[in-house]
């Protein structure tokens, strides 16, 4: 009665301080018939490179480890079952062992934004006072802020200040001078200006000369 066990190949040790091998070569390939002893695959070692004999006798079932490849001492490499035996469900070949991911490089922080400085705003234009002077017209006259705020200050109507400037405008002297003339010229602004003098009257036209008396005729003498 044939056995019907597997027979597992595993990595030999070589030495006392060997603890890794390479198959270099496999000898048979999966479904070929082996004899026990005979030369099974080739192994590469720090120590020694030499051939594997079978453990048994059988049929190559599965190979788990491929050529090129370094394992540790005791790992299996291949299973041999007896010939005519059912074979049994092949193992799957050790899975390499995943690599650890490298840790992904941590992102540079991003810069902080410079904070703008903040321009201070520009202060509103103070708006000039309306005024509301008029000239001899009934036409609104233009008044200059200042003139306009010196006016304000002293409480002083600018209409009743007589303007020497551009078309009677009243300028920052005027203005000055009124307000150091006091309350006297405030009363009677119009005191301040003197009236245009009268035209001229035209000479009266000569009188037409008169002619000459004719000169007495003379006197006759009397001839006796």
């Amino acid at each position: 009665m044939a056995t019907t066990a597997s027979t597992d190949v595993v990595m030999p040790q070589m030495g006392v301080s060997v603890s890794e091998g390479t198959i270099t070569k496999w000898l048979k390939q999966e479904g070929e018939q082996i004899a026990a002893d005979e030369p099974l695959l080739e192994i590469s070692t720090d120590k020694v490179d030499t051939e594997v004999p079978s453990p048994g006798e059988g049929i190559v079932q599965q190979i788990l480890v491929q050529e090129g490849e370094t394992v540790d001492v005791g790992t299996k490499l291949a299973v041999i079952v007896p010939a005519g035996a059912e074979a049994p469900p092949a193992e799957a070949p050790p899975e390499p062992e995943p690599e650890a991911e490298p840790e992904p490089e941590p992102e540079p922080e991003p810069e902080p934004e410079p904070v703008a400085e903040e321009q201070p705003a520009p202060p509103a234009p103070s708006a000039p006072e309306p005024a509301p002077d008029t000239d001899g017209a009934g036409e609104k006259t233009f008044v200059s802020p200042v003139v306009a705020r010196i006016a304000s200050e002293h409480g002083v109507d600018v209409a009743q200040v007589q303007g020497t400037g551009r078309g009677g405008r009243v300028t920052k002297k005027d203005i000055l001078a009124f307000v150091d003339a006091g309350p006297a010229a405030q009363a009677a602004p119009e005191a301040l200006v003197a009236p245009p003098a009268p035209a001229e009257a035209p000479p009266p036209p000569p009188a037409p000369a008169q002619p000459a008396a004719p000169p007495p005729p003379p006197a006759r003498e009397n001839i006796d």
